[in-house]
């Protein structure tokens, strides 16, 4: 069994690197005493937290402050507690459990020294029966200063540490380097069996579903016992298996094969429920329970299979659950803080039900962040959001080679195989990636062929055997998206750019992307926002060039000058953010739709990115730090519906006078269905310009083509609206796109269509 340690009276105090290996002074044999006194410390936490909460450090997340904190990083760090054990057996066994420490630590309990560790991802076992007492145990864990690892510019074959490197400092972060105990701490007692690794594997055939419960048995001692396996949904039992073991000391692997006829089944969102059945596992001595572990699973189906009409040589990018192929729409996800040992559960549920109301199915988790707390895929079971999890490595500029340096191979296998075993119990694990924009020495994606990238698969492929492993992304033959070399856009990244008012859509009309699992649009975020971390005099209209704290809180996002080539007037704050907000939200709608019109010859699109670790005045994300939505948000849940309606065209500007051409795109991701089609060409003043009327019938799972039309733009007008609406018996779905017929510029002022865009946006 095991307790949490979490709710401790934990301290932490900061030292010098090194002195407290030495205690005292060699020259006066004075005690060297640390850098700031013992303050009061979270666990899960990190160590920026504390020192805010004491008043040591500013809001590093205001302004510039972070620029005060760099310090933190460069010092040891003691945490410190004790603890007592209720009803102490001297015949049990006591083991400490870290989960997650940040960085590299030394232990100690009662002041014998338990162990070295290096790694953030791979659990701290520390066995201290012998030391342990049972009362007035004094733990100890020193934390020593982050090593000096590459940021998002650097080399990637010079990487040598498991520690994440977004917080080193990226396009989307600051530099604000974490230490910490950033998940949980327990104490395992053990009497005579322990529960070791569980792995659960789940499948459906024809009418009834199986779930696959291997168990390994830690056995220290000879015994006797009796294990019962349970199957129970929605609080029903299904089947109870009870088994009594005569065990040696060591070892024992029990394997236990459910079968449920008519299973209820787990679908990704949008395709469906999620219900998930309950494993639980009891160890008994006679009436005494030893141990206990429970276990959430779904039952489902899952294969994979190449993407209609691609190279032979091609992955396959398709994923099949329940004998459906499942379109992707997905967001790619960073730290939801750089403090990430502070993120909650709460926090993921937030951002987890803000992806499933969204319509997305799919979350990447990306290789220069973290491998998230448990929480986290709990919860993507729970709201059916299909995981791409990358192992820890990422691009970094001047190199993308994976490492090959011996010290880091060996702490990335350690950190592959904790994971591993852990991640593969959630259904909602689809993908293994080896990482993130990994290739070799000419900029070509990694393959299976790599060192690095070979290992990750042999661990993967002995330890989940189900799940695809991609060498990397991007995979394939190019990284990055180029429509002049058709059929080599398999796996591709980019652009994270609004082209312009014409190259956007003219790149996205001839792309023939596999799968886009990296793209996106920047934008600012809101004025409230802004007043939550930056002072009155930096929130105006600005450059990150001309202004330190915006190029500090966003510096490769900056829109000013994409907006003002697309609107004559900036009159505003409020002004610049509505159109920063409005062309990521069209550049990103665009993309998508563009995308699911070549359904299933293009597996899905993967936005970058959902979310930002730290607040930005203007970024990529979907939502900012504090989990508001931008305009952007609405945009793609709307292009991600299940059923939606989506023109083609080539570009947001045309002249007075001139043809105006369109297409009209039907899209379905559910059963076949027939209904009524309309599309309306208005001007500014919304008089109908055009106005026509379809009858439609499409096929279940697909997109239909329905329609080209031309539309010559009346000599005077300046901005007209298309205005797109399916029907199906009562129930309305929309589309609306605004284009500019200006001389001289693209638009004039937002203000001459955002209340068109506010009361759009209700309909989404």
């Amino acid at each position: 069994m095991e307790v949490l340690l979490n709710n401790l009276n934990w301290q932490l105090a900061a030292f010098w690197p090194y002195t407290p290996l030495l205690g005292n002074s060699v020259e006066t044999g004075v005690k060297l005493q640390g850098i700031t006194p013992w303050i009061k410390s979270e666990v899960p936490g990190s160590v920026y937290k504390d020192l805010l909460n004491s008043g040591l450090i500013e809001d590093p997340y205001y302004e510039l402050n972070s620029l005060k904190c760099e310090w933190v990083a460069n010092r040891w760090w003691i945490y410190k507690t004790t603890f007592d054990i209720e009803n102490y057996n001297g015949s049990n066994i006591y083991k400490l459990v870290f989960k997650g420490v940040d960085y590299k630590a030394h232990f100690y309990l009662n002041g014998t020294k338990l162990a070295e560790h290096e790694g953030m991802y791979d659990h701290v076992v520390l066995d201290i029966t012998s030391i342990v007492k049972k009362e007035v145990n004094e733990l100890l864990i020193m934390i020593e200063q982050a090593p000096e690892e590459m940021s998002q510019i650097g080399y990637t074959s010079k990487t040598y540490t498991q520690k994440s490197r977004f917080n080193y400092k990226w396009d989307f972060s600051t530099r604000l380097v974490n230490l910490g105990l950033w998940d949980d701490v327990g104490l395992k007692i053990i009497n005579k069996n322990e529960i070791g690794d569980t792995y659960l594997k789940t499948t459906s055939e024809e009418n009834h579903g199986i779930i696959d419960l291997s168990l390994k048995l830690n056995v220290y001692k000879e015994n006797n016992c009796k294990i019962k396996l349970k199957l129970s949904f929605q609080d029903t039992c299904i089947e109870e298996v009870e088994t009594n073991y005569s065990l040696d000391e060591g070892e024992r692997l029990i394997r236990q094969i459910f079968t449920i006829e008519n299973p209820k089944l787990w679908n990704p969102n949008g395709y469906g429920e999620q219900p998930l059945y309950k494993v639980e596992i009891f160890i008994y001595d006679e009436n005494t329970l030893l141990d206990a572990k429970t276990l959430y699973t779904g039952i489902r189906s899952l294969s994979y299979s190449q993407n209609e009409n691609s190279r032979e040589d091609s992955l396959s990018y398709t994923v099949i659950i329940n004998g459906i192929k499942i379109y992707i729409k997905g967001v790619n996800f960073v730290p939801m803080d750089h403090m990430y040992g502070c993120v909650k559960r709460e926090d993921y549920d937030k951002a987890l039900k803000a992806m499933k109301e969204a319509n997305i199915n799919l979350v990447r988790v990306w290789g220069g962040g973290i491998i998230e707390k448990e929480a986290f895929y709990e919860l993507c079971d729970k709201y059916g959001i299909m995981v791409w999890q990358e192992f820890i490595q990422s691009s970094s500029g001047l190199d993308n080679v994976p490492s090959k340096r011996p010290k880091f191979l060996k702490l990335l296998r350690e950190t592959a195989i904790q994971a591993v075993k852990v991640k593969r119990n959630h259904v909602s694990l689809t993908f293994w990636s080896g990482g993130n924009e990994l290739t070799d020495a000419n900029g070509v994606p990694s393959t299976y062929e790599d060192q690095n990238i070979a290992m990750l698969r042999g661990i993967v492929d002995a330890l989940d055997g189900q799940r695809l492993f991609l060498p990397t992304s991007s995979s394939g033959p190019l990284e990055f998206l180029n429509p002049d070399k058709p059929g080599y856009n398999h796996d591709v990244h980019g652009p994270w750019k609004f082209g312009d008012v014409i190259k956007h859509y003219d790149l996205f009309n001839h792309s023939d992307s596999l799968i886009h699992s990296e793209f996106g649009t920047d934008g600012l975020v809101s004025i409230e926002t802004m007043r939550k971390f930056l002072s009155g005099e930096n929130i105006k209209i600005t450059t990150m060039e001309k202004n330190l704290s915006w190029r500090h809180h966003g510096e490769c996002w900056d829109t000013y000058v994409r907006d003002k080539k697309a609107f004559a007037e900036i009159e505003s704050i409020e002004d610049f953010i509505n159109i920063s907000q409005y062309l990521q939200a069209e550049g990103l709608r665009y993309a998508i739709e563009a995308n699911r019109r070549r359904k299933f010859q293009n597996s899905g699109s993967i936005i970058w990115q959902f979310n930002e670790p730290w607040p930005n005045v203007s970024c990529t994300s979907l939502v900012d730090y504090y989990g508001n939505k931008k305009l952007a948000y609405d945009y793609v849940k709307l292009a991600f519906k299940p059923i939606h309606i989506s023109l083609k065209y080539d570009g947001l500007k045309y002249k007075s006078g001139s043809e105006f051409k369109g297409e009209v795109y039907l899209h379905n991701d559910l059963k076949a269905f027939s209904g009524n089609v309309s599309y309306k060409i208005l001007d500014k003043n919304l008089n109908v310009l055009l106005n026509k009327n379809i009858d439609v019938e499409i096929q279940d799972n697909s997109c239909k083509f329905l329609e080209k039309f031309k539309f010559n733009i009346p000599k005077g007008i300046d901005l007209f609206y298309i205005e797109l609406e399916l029907t199906i018996q009562e129930k309305s779905y929309k589309n609306l796109y605004i284009f500019s017929a200006a001389d001289g510029y693209v638009y004039k002022n937002i203000n001459d269509f955002w209340e068109k865009i506010k009361n759009f946006k209700k309909t989404i």
